[in-house]
Order: C-alpha cells, then sequence, then structure tokens
C-alpha cells in the first residue's frame, strides 16, 4: 500500500482517528499488486502569500515570465494550461515539481494543478481517458469523456496490468501513454534500521541484511534488536483484530511449511476447517525459530491491520528467521514504534515515513514469478516499474512536453534527498524541488529538449505561419506530422531532427505522427504526392496492386458495383448486358458480357447463374429476370421467346409459365385441359357435349336462314330487309371487332378481355374449350376451322338433295344458291381470318419465328406447313374464289337483267339486296374491308405501329367510299355504316396509344411515311390550283362542256342526250293518269324518289317556262335558287311597277 506520509499534527491526528482495526485489512491490495491509497494533503500546499510554494515565485532568476507563457491548444481548439494530477505520495510530491518548474519556467507553459488528489494511480488512467468522475471506484462516468489534465509523475498504474488491458481494449485510441520511466523502480518488504545493521556489521561483521546471516541456526540476530518482552503491547493491536486471523492467510501458510505450531486448525460440525495464526500472548506471532524462547526473536513491526502477513511469516519459515511479528495498533503507531524500538518493519520506497533511519532493504532471493503464482512467496517481491502517464493528444499539443517527461530520470538518491530536505528543513515541495534543481543544473540541462530537435514521428513546423517547414532556421517547435504526411530524417548543420512530407504518389498515412507512408491499398490509387488520402477506384475501374498511381479500367462493356474494387472478378456487366462466362472456371479472367435481348431484364452486374437462382450475390436490386409477356429454357436462358399474354408469360426465372401452361413458349394446356380466362381448366363432359349441341345449331340455323333469308328482292327496303342487313352489318362490325383485336398491342385487362370474347367471330375459340372437342394438337384443332365452311356448304347441298324426296319440300335452286352466297358473305371475314392464321408469324427475340395464334408451332415446321398448306387451300379456293365468283356475279347482273335471266340475278341476292340498284357492286369491294383488317397483322406481325397505321387506312378510305355512294337501300344503314367506321377508327387510333415507342429501321419508316403524307397534301392543293389556272385559258364555267375532266370529276353529260331522253320518255308517259304513274312510283326505293324529287325541281326552276306564280303555288317545291335570279338585270328600260297579284285559276295540265 503506497501510502504519503506527512509529518504534521493535522495528518497524524486525522490517521490516529482510524482506530478501526480493520480500516486497512487491505492484504490483498498491498503494493504487491500495485495498489495506492491516497489522502487528502491540503497541508501540503504552497505556504500562505506564496503562489506556487516558492518565496519568489520562481525557481530561476531567468526563468521564462508568467505573461509570456503559453497555453496548450486541443483538438477541440480551447487554450488550456498544462494540467497535473497530484498524487499525495512524497516521492510524487517532489519529482512532480521538478517537472513543473521546468516546464512553467523553462519551457514557458502555464501549468495547473488538479485540487482533487487521486485515491490511486489507477485513477490516474481514468483521469487520463477523461472520464467525468475518474475519482468514484463505483461509477468512472467514462460514458462522457473529456480530458482534462494531462500528466501524473511517479506514477504505479502498471501494476494494474489486468485492468489496463481491458481499458486498453474498449479506448484504444483515447488510452494515455507511458511518458517514460522515474528511473527507479517501487519496492516494498521487510527492511532493517540502520543502528542494527551498523552495529551487527561494527561487531561481527555480519551482513544483518542478508536473509541467511538472519538464520537461528547459524547466528544469533535478535541481539542486535530489542527485546521482545519489553516492546509496549498497548501500541500494537491484538491477533484477534488483525490479518493474523485471516482464514487465507493462515491456510496458504500452513500449506507452504506445514508449522502446525504457529497455525491453530479447528474443524466445525460439518468438517469445514477454519485456520488462523497462533499468537501466545495475543500480540506477537511467533515463528519457529524462536517459539520457545521468547527472548531470541527479532520484532518485526507491520500496519495497515497486518501487511504483508502472509509473505513475512512464509520467509520466516522457510529461512528459520526468529521473528516476532505484530503488527501496529494505528497508523501512528506504525511510524512511531519502529523508531522508538530497534525492530525490523514493513516498509516500501521512495518513501519518506522512516528516511531519517537510513533503513536497509531485507535482501531475499530473486523474484520468483512461478512460485509466486503457486502462492510461494519465499522470494522476494518484484520490483514496481514507476513511471510518468501523460494524455495521449499531449504527444501532439507539446511534444516538448513529451521530450522532457521521456528524458528526465531520477534515481533514489535524488528523490531521497528531496524528500528528507521536504522533511527535515519542513520546506514545500517546490522549494525541495528548486533546491534540488539548482544544485544538479548538468543534470537536469540535458534533459530540456531543444525546440527544433524533433523525434521520430514529428517535424519542424513555424508557428509564425502555422505551417510545417523543412527548414530549421525557420522553424520555432515541433510538430506531430499530421495524416497524410510521414516524418523524414533531416541533418544539417545543427546535427539530426525530423521533418514532414507529404506522402507520395501511390502511398498514404491516415494516422498522425507515422515515420513513413502506407502503400495505397488494392483498390485505391494516389496520382501525384500530397497529404490526401488514396482515392478509391471510381466506377468501371479496378486496382488488384498496392501502391498503385492510377486505377485500371475494366474490360470493355464492363462496370464495378461499387468504389474501390480490388479485383477485375469484381468488374460486372453494366446495365442491358449479362455475363455468360462460366463464373466457376478458373482459366476466367473476366465477364463475357453480351447485350441482353428484348424480354430480359439486366441490370448492373447481371450473371447467367444469378438469372437462373432469381437472386443475386449482390441483392435483388442486381439480380436479372426475364419480363413479363416473355420466356426462356433453362438450357438456353437468354434466348428469349415472346409470349401474347402476361398470364401465360409471367416472367421471372426462365422456364416459367403461368396458369399451368406448358411447352416453348408457353404456348398450350396439358392435355384433357383448355385455356380459360387465366389458367388452364380441366375437360368437362359438358364441354364436349356443348360443342356438339353448337354444331347441331348451326346446321339448323342455316336451314332456317333458307326459309328466312330469301325474301323477294326490290328496290325499297322492306322491314325484313332492313333488318337482315342490319343484322348482317352487326355480325360484320363483330368480325370486324375482333380482327382489330388481333393487332398485336398490350391492350388494358378490361378491354382484352372483352376482345377475347369477340375472336369467336375469328374463329379463335380455343378458349371456349374447342380442343377439348378437337385434342392439344395445334394442327389438328386448326384443319377442323379450316374443314368447318365447306362442311356447312356440302350440308346446304345435302338438305337441297334430301328436300328433292318429297316435291312438297324441294328446295328452290334459285333460293339454295342465293343461301349459300349469303353464308360464304357472312363468313367472309372469319374465312379470310382462319386462312391467313398459318401466315401470321410474329418474331422472337432469339431470332425464331411462331405462329401468332399457335405460339407453340414454329414457322418452317412440320407442323406450320401442314397449316399453310391447309390455309392456302382455304385462301384460294374459298377466299379468293368466292370474292372471284362475287366480282363477275356483279359485273354480269346489269348483263344479265337486260338479257331477262333474272334467275341469275335473283341467285346473287345475297350480293345485290341490300343496296341500291344503281351502287348493286358494292357488296364487292366491302367484302374486302375484313381480309385487308387481317392482312395488316399478316403483313407485319412484329409492329404493332404499322398494324394500326394499316387499320386507320383501311377504314377511312371503305368509310369515305361509303359516304360517297351512300350505298345502302335504307338511308338508316348508311348512317349507321359509317358511324361503324368512324368508331372503329376512333379504335384502333386508341390501340396506337398502347404501341410501343418506334425507334431504330421503325422510326425511320414513319419519317418517310408523314413525309409522304406532307407531299400528298401539298400536291393535291398544288394540283387544283394548277387546274383552276389552266381553266382560265378556256374562259368556260366549270360544268360546261368545254370544261376539263379534272375540275368536273369527270365527263360533263351532254344537254343534248338528256333533252333527247327526256322528251322521249314525256313522249311515252303522253296519255297516262296521273294514278298509274304514282303506281310506278311506289315501287321506287326512297333514293329513287328523292332523286326523282330533285330532277323535277330542276326541271321546274330550270327548263319548264312557267311563271313565278306556278313555283309560289307549289305545295312539293324543292327549296332551290334559280339560275335566273343570279343572272345580271338586262340594261333595257325599266320595267313597270308590278300589279297586285291576281288569284289563279284552277286549269287542268294538258295533255302533251
Amino acid at each position: 500500500l503506497k501510502l504519503h506520509v506527512g509529518a504534521t499534527s493535522a495528518l497524524a491526528a486525522f490517521l490516529a482517528s482510524q482506530s478501526n482495526p480493520h480500516w486497512c485489512r487491505m492484504n490483498t491490495f498491498s503494493p504487491r499488486v500495485g495498489l495506492t491509497v491516497l489522502f487528502a494533503f491540503a497541508f501540503l500546499g504552497p505556504s500562505a502569500g506564496q503562489e506556487n510554494g516558492l518565496p519568489n515565485g520562481t525557481c530561476f532568476e531567468d526563468a521564462i515570465k508568467e505573461e509570456l507563457r503559453k497555453n496548450l491548444t486541443n483538438m477541440e481548439g480551447e487554450s488550456v494550461p498544462v494540467t497535473f494530477l497530484l498524487a499525495g505520495w512524497s516521492s510524487a510530491q517532489v519529482t512532480s515539481s521538478v517537472i513543473e518548474i521546468l516546464i512553467s519556467e523553462i519551457l514557458g507553459y502555464v501549468i495547473a494543478l488538479e485540487p482533487r488528489v487521486p485515491a490511486s494511480s489507477l485513477d490516474s488512467v481514468y483521469s487520463m481517458l477523461g472520464c467525468a468522475t475518474w475519482w468514484n471506484s463505483t461509477s468512472r462516468g467514462c460514458e462522457t469523456r473529456k480530458a482534462k489534465h494531462h500528466m501524473m509523475i511517479d506514477s504505479w498504474y502498471r501494476s494494474f496490468s489486468h485492468v489496463i488491458n481491458s481499458l486498453a481494449e474498449i479506448y484504444m485510441e483515447e488510452m494515455p501513454i507511458n511518458a517514460g520511466d522515474m528511473g527507479y523502480p517501487g519496492e516494498t518488504g521487510g527492511y532493517l534500521p540502520a543502528a542494527a545493521v551498523n552495529e551487527a556489521r561494527n561487531a561481527s561483521g555480519l551482513a544483518l541484511e542478508y536473509y541467511a546471516n538472519l538464520d537461528a541456526s547459524w547466528f544469533t540476530p535478535w541481539q542486535y534488536f530489542t527485546n521482545v518482552a519489553t516492546v509496549n503491547t498497548s501500541d500494537l493491536m491484538t491477533c484477534s483484530d488483525s490479518l493474523l486471523t485471516d482464514n487465507s492467510s493462515a491456510y496458504h501458510y500452513f500449506a507452504k511449511s506445514g508449522d502446525a505450531g504457529g497455525v491453530d486448525i479447528t474443524t466445525d460440525g460439518e468438517g469445514v476447517k477454519t485456520y488462523k495464526y497462533v499468537c501466545q500472548d495475543g500480540y506477537f506471532w511467533l515463528s519457529s525459530a524462536c517459539r520457545s524462547d521468547l527472548t531470541k526473536c527479532v520484532p518485526f513491526i507491520t500496519g495497515g491491520g497486518g501487511w504483508d502477513v502472509l509473505t513475512t511469516t512464509q520467509q520466516a519459515a522457510a529461512y528459520n528467521m526468529p521473528l516476532a511479528l505484530g503488527v501496529a495498533a494505528t497508523w501512528s503507531k506504525f511510524l512511531e514504534v519502529p523508531k522508538k524500538y530497534k525492530t525490523m518493519f514493513y516498509w516500501w520506497t521512495p518513501d519518506s515515513a522512516f528516511l531519517e533511519m537510513q533503513p536497509s532493504k531485507l535482501v531475499l532471493p530473486p523474484f520468483n514469478a512461478y512460485a509466486w503464482s503457486q502462492s510461494d512467496y519465499t522470494t522476494a517481491a518484484s520490483a514496481i516499474p514507476v513511471a510518468k502517464i501523460a494524455t495521449k493528444d499531449l504527444q501532439a499539443m507539446a511534444p516538448d512536453i513529451i521530450k522532457l517527461l521521456e528524458a528526465s530520470l531520477f534515481d533514489l538518491e535524488a528523490v531521497d534527498s528531496m524528500m528528507l530536505n521536504m522533511k527535515s528543513n519542513s520546506v514545500t515541495r517546490e522549494q525541495a524541488a528548486c533546491d534540488w534543481l539548482k544544485g544538479n543544473t548538468d543534470r537536469w540541462k540535458s534533459w530540456i529538449p531543444k525546440a527544433t530537435k524533433c523525434n521520430p514521428g514529428f517535424g519542424l513546423y513555424d508557428d509564425a505561419t502555422d505551417t510545417f517547414t523543412a527548414e530549421r532556421a525557420t522553424a520555432t517547435t515541433c510538430r506531430a506530422c499530421l495524416p497524410g504526411m510521414f516524418s523524414k530524417a533531416f541533418m544539417d548543420d545543427d546535427g539530426s531532427t525530423y521533418i514532414c512530407e507529404a506522402c507520395p504518389a501511390g502511398q498514404q498515412q491516415l494516422g498522425a505522427g507515422a515515420m513513413d507512408c502506407d502503400a495505397c491499398p488494392a483498390g485505391t490509387a494516389k496520382a501525384d504526392q500530397s497529404t490526401e488520402e488514396c482515392a478509391p477506384c471510381a466506377a468501371g475501374e479496378y486496382q488488384d496492386e498496392k501502391g498503385a498511381l492510377q486505377c485500371k479500367m475494366c474490360p470493355p462493356g464492363t462496370t464495378t458495383m461499387i468504389l474501390g474494387m480490388k479485383s477485375i472478378s469484381g468488374c460486372g456487366c453494366q446495365a442491358g448486358s449479362i455475363d455468360v462466362s462460366d463464373l466457376n472456371s478458373p482459366d476466367r479472367l473476366a465477364a463475357n458480357c453480351i447485350d441482353c435481348s428484348e424480354g430480359l431484364t439486366c441490370p448492373m452486374m447481371s450473371t447467367v447463374p444469378a438469372l437462373l437462382a432469381g437472386s443475386s450475390p449482390n441483392g435483388a436490386a442486381f439480380t436479372p429476370v426475364v419480363k413479363s409477356g416473355y420466356f426462356s429454357l433453362e438450357s438456353e436462358p437468354i434466348g428469349m421467346f415472346k409470349c401474347q399474354s402476361t398470364v401465360q408469360c409471367p416472367g421471372g426465372e426462365p422456364n416459367t409459365c403461368g396458369g399451368g401452361r406448358k411447352g416453348v413458349p408457353c404456348g398450350e394446356c396439358p392435355p384433357n385441359t383448355y385455356w380459360g380466362s387465366s389458367k388452364c381448366t380441366e375437360c368437362s363432359a359438358w364441354s364436349v357435349i356443348g360443342w356438339i349441341l353448337s354444331l347441331i345449331l348451326v346446321f339448323v340455323g342455316l336451314v332456317l336462314v333458307y326459309y328466312f333469308m330469301n325474301a323477294p328482292m326490290t328496290a325499297k327496303a322492306s322491314t325484313l330487309v332492313s333488318t337482315t342487313c342490319a343484322i348482317g352489318m352487326m355480325i360484320n362490325m363483330l368480325q370486324s371487332l375482333g380482327i382489330v383485336g388481333t393487332v398485336t398491342v398490350e391492350w388494358p385487362v378490361n378491354i382484352n378481355g372483352i376482345f377475347k370474347w369477340l375472336q369467336v367471330f375469328t374463329f379463335d375459340i380455343d378458349g371456349f374449350a374447342f380442343s377439348c372437342l378437337a385434342g392439344e394438337n395445334p394442327v389438328t384443332r386448326y384443319i377442323g376451322l379450316v374443314l368447318f365452311f365447306p362442311a356447312c356448304l356440302l350440308w346446304l347441298q345435302f338438305c337441297g338433295l334430301i328436300s328433292k324426296v318429297n316435291p312438297k319440300w324441294a328446295w328452290d335452286t334459285i333460293k339454295l344458291r342465293s343461301t349459300m352466297g349469303q353464308f360464304l358473305q357472312v363468313a367472309f371475314s372469319t374465312m379470310s381470318s382462319t386462312a391467313l392464321v398459318p401466315m401470321i408469324c410474329y418474331k422472337h427475340p432469339n431470332g425464331q419465328r411462331s405462329n401468332l395464334k399457335y405460339p407453340n408451332v414454329f414457322c418452317g415446321s412440320d407442323e406450320h406447313t401442314a397449316m399453310v398448306i391447309a390455309g392456302s387451300l382455304m385462301l384460294v379456293l374459298g377466299v379468293c374464289g368466292f370474292w372471284a365468283f362475287a366480282a363477275w356475279l356483279a359485273y354480269m347482273c346489269p348483263k344479265f337483267s337486260a338479257r331477262g335471266r333474272y334467275d341469275l340475278v335473283q341467285s346473287g341476292r345475297f350480293l345485290l339486296g341490300r343496296f341500291r340498284l344503281d351502287v348493286w357492286w358494292y357488296g364487292v369491294p366491302l367484302l374486302l374491308r375484313g381480309p385487308l383488317l387481317a392482312l395488316t397483322v399478316v403483313l407485319a406481325p412484329d409492329y404493332p405501329a404499322v398494324q394500326c397505321l394499316g387499320c386507320q387506312i383501311i377504314l377511312m378510305t371503305f368509310m369515305a367510299v361509303q359516304i360517297y355512294n351512300w350505298p345502302w337501300k335504307a338511308p338508316i344503314l348508311n348512317v349507321v355504316d359509317m358511324v361503324i367506321c368512324f368508331l372503329l377508327a376512333i379504335l384502333v387510333v386508341v390501340a396506337g396509344f398502347y404501341v410501343p415507342v418506334a425507334s431504330g429501321g421503325l422510326l425511320t419508316f414513319f419519317e418517310i411515311f408523314s413525309m409522304v403524307v406532307f407531299a400528298l397534301l401539298f400536291g393535291v392543293v398544288g394540283i387544283m390550283i394548277l387546274a383552276s389556272v389552266l381553266a382560265l385559258f378556256y374562259r368556260a364555267a366549270i360544268g360546261s362542256q368545254k370544261e376539263l375532266k379534272i375540275m368536273t370529276v369527270g365527263a360533263t353529260p351532254p344537254p343534248t342526250e338528256i333533252a333527247s331522253e327526256l322528251f322521249n320518255m314525256i313522249a311515252a308517259l303522253a296519255g297516262k293518269p296521273t294514278e298509274h304513274l304514282a303506281q310506278k312510283m311506289e315501287k321506287l326505293g326512297v333514293y329513287d324518289l328523292q332523286a326523282l324529287k330533285v330532277a323535277v325541281a330542276v326541271l321546274r326552276s330550270e327548263v319548264v317556262e312557267t311563271g313565278p306564280d306556278f313555283a309560289q303555288n307549289s305545295s312539293r317545291s324543292t327549296s332551290r335558287i334559280t339560275s335566273a335570279a343570279l343572272a345580271p338585270a338586262p340594261k333595257a328600260a325599266a320595267a313597270p311597277a308590278p300589279s297586285e297579284p291576281t288569284e289563279p285559276k284552277a286549269t287542268e295540265p294538258e295533255a302533251t
């Protein structure tokens, strides 16, 4: 236990008050393990009126004046004095005073003392860490740390190695540093007074301080000491109150020595043994060497309740030393008894308590660490290192102070002289230190560092410019080299020192006070000499070597996920490409990146294994996936197939199909299932029965068509004809909608569902469990659809033949022909779209082509060839053949009518009956609307934008033709047909909103097409202007015989011919009554009657010379302005004012 011993009565009174015998029961906390207990030393402070304990305020006459002294600048930029933590023991008092004087008066720093005295050297460690309540052993307050003290002199902190090591693990970067040894060790053990030692040496030449010379078998050491019997026991503590009753100490003594006489062993009822030392008189324990004769015992006094009891008793037994061990009653008695009697006593050095007695330490065998670890204390205790401890940041703030601390070495003689001066002459610690400094100038002068003598890790520094310098002439001090610099040896005429230089290119230094720079780690580089850190390699770069000046570029097409990549293996593919190399191959050097095809999402660092696994080691954001609407095989994961539905191909990992579909690319359902709205559904018996019933209904319906859809053909539109036309128009509209629905755009879900239902009118009936009847083979299903149409025609022929069995039921040949033609006309769009199915092949991103309707049938395969043959036969014979027949029939009907072949004309009523007789041919081009719409998908299956453009052109063209001719018999049908065309065109425009943005060759096509449209716009207007200019040279009104045909959009009918025909008609009607004419006109259609009405109005106003009264009194007059009303008035004399109008007389028209 390291205790400071003062000589004042105040301290003595305080210590004397500690009468509790257990107050110092701290054997396990003895100086052997380095613990020290300190007490308050208010009496050790400066004397009244003396600011620092020196009579003149300073020790040296040439000391740096206080106003010129400087503070430290800490890491927070605060200006603070050099603060000492002052221990209470006398050796620390005087040595700290020496350092304080040198730092303040010679180095010129402002110093301060912490008023709180540390209780132990361990407190100094917590203080230097900056713990808020460093003095509180139960709660150090290290959660909030800020160091306020900078050093402590004469610290025994290294005795607490286990605590220091634990703290270093937690606060590695903040741990205080060892600023140098004191030059002497701390020692504890038994001491002998100089009087006894000198007497033995003088009397017999015996060196009493050696343990062997205390062996009672050979020597009589007791004769040089006070007789134990004369020691006043009132100065001692009873054994029962001291550590002589400590069970552990007594047990280890007995275990080592086997001395049963020196230990009392008792056993309780449970067999537990208790040990304690035996004190015959209640105050002294006697060793075996003198237990039988008290007069031959050497008194040995210890304090603190029994310091070193175990070690002293073991050594006495081991070396046969005749010791009588007693414990002083109090601290004051401990200081008093060794001076009153000639006794051995327990003590430590350096200390001033027994300094005037000039005691000698008992010399024992050298310290044996292993023996002590086994509780064998018969060898000398180990010396305790005594050092100076300082905060870590003091190295940077004041390197000269650190140099002073490291250079200052004391010896015990110097410390003892200062302590003895302070004690004997009652001077302050500062005065004792000053006296020593003045008497040992040569010694401490060597401790003072030169301002420009820099240590390793430091460099020359100019305070004036606040910069490091490379010349001693401009330097004022030394500073620790900053991060990014290193300390370099420098030699000049004044000797060696160090300068701080920036790290060269390819090197860095992250710490301060470094002697060299470290090579830039892999993944970084630095091109120039600077204090900057090595910069991590940028994206797309790597560096696999240390000390690089610049990073290496990743191979073309690759990049890095993070900065600072250390290997070329970290270079992965850029976004939009994927690594197809074998990651596990030992020959792989770098990524092999290829562009990701359509249908594959490739983020940065994409690899084929990550695509197959559906996950990436780098995270979900770096995992390549198949897009929804696309498919790929596990064997070829980057060979993408395009699907027709995102439900069927949800994307994700390769080989993933949705709704239970299978095949490539998810093109079919398993056997005995069919594709429902969103999944493959099991076929049921009702599925097959439903289709059989549907076919029966179709065949029955064809028979009903014969009977109900063959009304006589007239010029007028009857209700039945109008209804029939409306039904046919609805069917044609649904067919057109179904064809528009095949345009390859991503329709919204709700609209796509409508189109799925409408595609039944294009014979896309797989969603209605057709495969349950026809099987899962797509070729079989397609050929079944193709054969449906000739089957229906054969059925009608069969019914016609069967009907002739009974003449009453026999079908009329003309009606049968019309019924067959009507079936083919209604089914024409469906036939054409069905025939074109094999021709619609779309391209997959991997270059292969699939049939649009049957994507699992690849174009060019055997299956596809069979479908093409069937479709081509249907296209040539069914579609083109029927259209050619319809065109021929429309061409020949006027001739048949003129020749009186009314049977042939009536056979074509399916083609002619819906339209006005003057536009009888309109059914032929109308047939082409559906096939032309379907042809757009055939010609451009991979370009939905082109499909939309083609559909729009076709619909607008047909709408223009329809509006120009107004062909339907019933006016309302013309309006409905126009509206249908218009709305279909709007729907196609809407489809364009879902078309992907054009790019590449498609964008070039649309640019050219746009320019052509512009050219046509300006061309049409230009032609009109040109024609108008040319017409000026003819000087004739538009519509005259001399006018250009381009201006009249055709030839102008000759007026003479019209006049002749009109005159002949008038002659033919002569003599016919009005009723006859009315009966004939009742058979005319509405458009014929309207035309006659317009003709009558023209004749009345322009041809027949009637008075104005006739026109005014006509009840059926057509609103029309006569040309005479616009002609200029003649230049004749003004006509007389008109008379009042008179009532015309009713007259019968002349019969002409």
